[in-house]
Order: structure tokens, then sequence, then C-alpha cells
């Protein structure tokens, strides 16, 4: 499960059959109508199918006649290992999505990609974007396509109703959360931990870089100069703990689905969330806005998840290199990236220059970025490339916290424990 979680979605088992088939024809230089070269793009997104094949491609394919695009995704749960095994077999897609970090680098360690260096493709990007599709060398095998952010959707009329302010720090977060409970009207939080992983990334993952200093902590703990029983990553438990009594009846069986519904409907006042959930929670027609995780303290620096969840590398074994190319040329441009960040809402441009977005609500969350310390999930890059993971771990320890009552204390040295059982920085 680690790494698939960017956006949440369900598909159709026709779907899986669908990316699975067309992936097949890969690897060979298939000729197109009037002798076009045909690319084959791999993705974990079968629910953009459409929009790819529809809007986003033909926009390319209209300045480059000679090259045809086809859009093969593959089930989420399934792309990891169908990549692998097609890649691996030769019949790789000759253009894969890339997920970040751990992953896609045991896939450059493979020889899945073609490298970038020295390419004026990655001079759109700045050096943090592409960190997370970089390899074990330094170099640049993926360019970016979109990131995905982690904040807070309110129901603006629940706040009006009870002349509620917009928090900025956790004290201030945590007043708002007890006047809805003591209203009764409303539940303080949408929010269950029946699936584990959003309790990490809509919750621990957005709160706690207030607590660990955002770049500071993560790249601490991967070179070892941080422990996870620090003070700074207990305090960041015990801050994501505060939440508890806030948490809706019967929260243990709320899934992730269950959260989105219950907000969209009105009866909560505050969903924990990412931006890729941005059509989910405005399809019932309520108010809402956007405001980002509270800082630590008053005048504190304020720090945002910013998560890169998707780029696109050149099939090492694709026959269509050049035109391969041209296409990742393209992706990096403004043109693109406007396009698609306009057509998946909640997903943002990592390229240097400034996209404008249309959806409110996207751009309220975009918004956010400003005047804030970006970091990614802490628990993706290198600390879960050995068993247990740590992500995995993280999400253990936080669902044993809210339904088994297991101490911020507890939870941070089980972490510890298990993080330097494998991960040679920890072990110095």
């Amino acid at each position: 499960m680690r790494a698939l979680r960017g956006t949440v979605a369900l598909v159709a088992a026709s779907a899986v059959g669908l990316g699975l088939t067309a992936c097949s024809d890969a690897a060979s230089p298939i000729g197109g109508d009037g002798g076009k070269t045909v690319l084959t793009l791999g993705s974990w997104r079968t629910e953009d199918l459409t929009m790819w094949q529809d809007e986003i491609l033909p926009v390319f394919e209209k300045a480059n006649p000679t090259i045809d695009v086809r859009f093969n995704p593959i089930n989420t749960n399934e792309y990891n290992a169908a990549i692998q095994s097609q890649v691996d077999g030769g019949t790789g897609p000759d253009l894969i999505t890339c997920r970040p970090y751990d992953v896609n680098r045991a896939w450059i360690g493979k020889g899945y990609f073609e490298k970038l260096d020295g390419k004026p493709v990655l001079d759109k990007f700045d050096a943090q974007s592409l960190e997370a599709w970089s390899g074990d060398d330094g170099g640049r095998y993926c360019v970016p396509t979109a990131s995905v952010l982690a904040g807070f959707f309110y129901n603006k009329d629940i706040f009006a109703e009870l002349n509620l302010q917009v928090p900025t720090t956790q004290d201030e977060f945590l007043a708002v959360l007890k006047a809805v409970k003591d209203n009764g009207k409303y539940e303080p939080l949408a929010l269950g931990s029946a699936e584990s992983w959003q309790l990490a990334y809509n919750g621990l993952y957005s709160i706690g870089p207030a607590y660990w200093k955002g770049e500071e902590g993560r790249k601490g703990l991967i070179d070892g100069t941080k422990k996870v029983t620090d003070p700074d990553f207990v305090a960041a438990f015990a801050a994501f703990d505060a939440w508890r009594p806030y948490l809706p009846k019967g929260h243990e069986s709320l899934k992730y689905a269950d959260m989105t519904q219950l907000f969209s409907l009105g009866k909560a006042a505050v969903l924990p969330d990412g931006s890729w959930d941005i059509n989910q929670v405005t399809a019932n027609g309520i108010e809402i806005g956007v405001f980002g995780p509270p800082a630590a303290t008053a005048g504190g620096t304020r720090y945002l998840q910013e998560m890169p969840d998707m780029a696109i590398g050149i099939n090492a074994a694709s026959k269509h290199k050049a035109e391969a190319e041209k296409f990742l040329d393209w992706t990096a441009s403004t043109e693109f990236q406007q396009l698609y960040a306009n057509k998946v809402p909640g997903f943002f441009s990592m390229g240097k220059e400034p996209v404008k977005y249309t959806n409110p609500l996207a751009q309220q969350f975009a918004d956010l970025k400003t005047g804030a310390q970006l970091t990614p999930r802490l628990g993706l890059d290198r600390l879960s490339s050995g068993t247990p993971p740590f992500d995995d771990e993280v999400w253990r320890v936080l669902q044993l916290m809210y339904t088994k009552g297991l101490t911020p204390q507890a939870a941070t040295s089980e972490l510890q424990t298990g993080l330097q059982s494998w991960y040679k920085p920890q072990q110095r």
C-alpha cells in the first residue's frame, strides 16, 4: 500500500484489463495512421483516461502531427507490480509515470529510465521539485507533472453560525474544535480511524512539520542526526493526539469515503484532507473554505505539506526516445501545466512558472504556499526502503493511538526501534 496514495479513487476491473492489455504492445515500434510514431504512456490514474484522450493529448498531437500518444492506465493498486513486470519483460510503455522517492529510486537502480541530466527540460524546475525522482547517483530521471497539498477544508456556514475564526495556531485550532463540540449540533472533525494511511497523510504529516521543523527534521531522520524519539517529534505526535477528543462517535469504523461524505453533507465543521479531494467535498454544494496547518505557536513558521505526486520518465528500452523527449519537453511547458492542473483540480504545477487555477478552492490551496516552508511526507524518502517500512509503521501506530490509547511517547519509541533495526544512519 505504501506510496500509492496521491489520489484515492475506486476503479473498475475493466479499466485494469484495459491498461494491462494496452501496455502489452508498448515495446514494438508501432506505426500509426499515416506512418506516425506511436508512444505509450503508462499511468496509475485510470480515472483520467477520457481526459487524456479527449482533452490533453490532442493538444500535443496537433503541435506534433507525426506523433500519437496512447494513455494506458493501470489500477493504482496494481501499477507498481504491473510496470515492473512489463519493463522486466520488455513490454513496458515508452513513457512511465514515476512514483516518488523509494519506489522510483528502486526502478532507477534497475535501469528502467533514460537519464535526463543535461537536458534543457530540467531547467523548468527547481532542485527540490526534482529531488523526489532522483537516483542514488544524484541523476535526474523524471520530469515532474504534479504535486498535491494537505490542509483543512472547513464549512463556512458552520463557522459563521458559531462565530468561529479560521485558526492559525494549534491552540486556536483546538479552541475551534472545542467550541463546535460544546455546541453539540455538528461534529468538530470529519475524521475516521478505520483507514490508517490518511491519519498519517492528512493528519500527522500535515501538522507535524511545524514541530520537527519541516525539512530540518525530515532530512535529520534520513541522515541520522535526528531520532523519532527527539522532543520535536514527540511533540508532533502529541499535537495529533490532541485531536482525539473531537473525533466523531464511531470513528473506529469511519473510512475515508465516509469522512468526506460526513463533511460534504454539512454535518462536520472541519475535514483534514488533501487537495485531491476537492471535487468530492464540493459535490453537495456547501460553502467551503481552506486553511493551512496551524503553526505550533503564535508567530511560528508556517509549514505546508507539498507531496510530489507524479512525474514522467522515458523507458530506457523505448525505441522512440527522440519522440518521447519531445513529449517530456511539452509536459514541462506552461501550456501543459496550466491545462493539466485545471482539468484535475487539486493537482498543482511544480514548474518555476506560475500557474493560475480556475477552481477557487484549488487557488486557495495554492495560495497557502505563499510564505510557507514546503515539505513532503515524512516517511517516503529512504526511510521506507527496508523492513519494517517507516511509513507503514507510522500508519500502524497512529491507528493504535486513536483506537487503543497508545501514547505519543510509546508510538515514537516503537517507530525508532523499528527504524534503527535496519536503517544504518539511525544505528550510529
